[in-house]
């Protein structure tokens, strides 16, 4: 799902937390030969206990272990930008943390039963051919808590959640910010594929536009292609041309394109997922999914013995990070007093985001 839309486009910055990634990552065969020593040292351990917790004792007398199982493998860019998330983890909390590459479906389940063996808690596990087996182990580990990252799945069970991050507000909010910013009252919308998560983005964009101006017009378009940077630059040329001075891309590989195409044509750019600034001075504000911040953030109210099962959205009402603070700075100032009106109203509920979607 969100590994199709997800976009790291610098490919210095690819190659930093591929190589942060790389370095903690398991393949799921090297974690079974590896880790099964391991696990066995794990259950002689627990032999040893009395198996039941002490009472008053919590989480925080534990030692810290918690891991990544996800189909993709370190590398993949949503991959390695969740895995930021459980490097603040190790940084802040000193906890152990691991990435497990766990490339063969038939080798999901063996891989969380393996790291719930060895203590590991929570479990985090990412897309939902891995997600699906966590819901289907978790009965069977109620003292293991896992948390389900890009899931649409249903958390029934307590000790599984959902840990989301909608790109509803971001890309409502960067909608709102091209209408109050364009000059021409046209502004445009690039995606990769024309399907379910990359139509969120559209329709969340289109209605923030809309709320901020009704009379601004929105052109969208479908590059067809995840990594098609000649197409995604060919699509701008043809928005600039029909006037638009504001594109905001979700393209994937191909946004690298778009920006491209923005610059050349002096117009302004929105980037997606992280903070793509530094790409281009044509991105003067970037669409933030903070999955780094969600993980780390569900670790900590694990942590503290406060954990949720069920889903949690991180966003405006978590004050999770939808679109950076020198962008922010930036804007006129009457613009952010609006935006600043808006985010409250998000937030206390008088103001409902999914109502205004077309």
């Amino acid at each position: 799902m969100r590994k199709m839309r997800l976009f790291l486009t610098a490919a210095a910055v690819i190659c930093v937390l591929a190589g942060c990634a790389g370095g903690k990552g398991e393949t799921a065969k090297e974690t079974s030969q590896a880790g099964q020593a391991q696990t066995e040292q794990a259950k002689a351990g627990s032999e040893g206990e009395t198996g039941k917790k002490e009472e008053g004792a919590g989480e925080q007398d534990k030692e810290l272990f918690t891991c990544l199982i996800s189909e993709a493998p370190a590398g993949v860019p949503f991959t390695d930008l969740t895995w930021t998330g459980f490097e603040q983890i190790e940084q802040e909390y000193g906890a152990t943390v691991k990435l497990i590459e766990a490339l063969d479906k038939a080798e999901y389940s063996e891989q969380i039963r393996a790291m719930a063996e060895m203590g590991a808690n929570p479990i985090y596990t990412m897309f939902d051919t891995v997600n699906e087996v966590a819901i289907e182990l978790a009965p069977e580990y109620p003292d293991t808590m896992f948390c389900l990252i890009d899931s649409s799945l249903d958390t029934k069970y307590d000790n599984v959640a959902n840990v989301y991050v909608d790109s509803l507000e971001p890309a409502f909010v960067s909608g709102f910010v091209a209408a109050r910013t364009t000059q021409s009252k046209t502004i445009g919308w690039i995606g990769s594929l024309d399907i379910p998560v990359i139509n969120r983005f559209r329709d969340a964009y289109l209605a923030g536009a809309a709320y901020a101006d009704p009379d601004v017009t929105v052109q969208t378009a479908y590059v067809g292609d995840d990594s098609d940077t000649v197409k995604a630059g060919e699509q701008t040329k043809i928005m600039v041309s029909q006037g638009a001075d504001v594109i905001f891309q979700t393209a994937n590989l191909a946004g690298l394109g778009v920006i491209q195409g923005c610059s050349e044509a002096g117009i302004r750019c929105i980037g997606v997922d992280e903070w793509q600034g530094g790409i281009d001075d044509c991105v003067f504000w970037s669409s933030l999914t903070d999955i780094r911040g969600a993980v780390f953030d569900s670790f900590t109210a694990y942590k503290d013995g406060q954990f949720v099962s069920g889903r949690t959205n991180y966003g405006i009402e978590t004050q999770s990070a939808i679109f950076d603070d020198r962008d922010y700075d930036k804007l006129p100032e009457d613009v952010r007093t609006d935006l600043d009106k808006l985010i409250e109203d998000v937030k206390s509920g008088s103001l409902n985001l999914e109502d205004l979607l077309k």
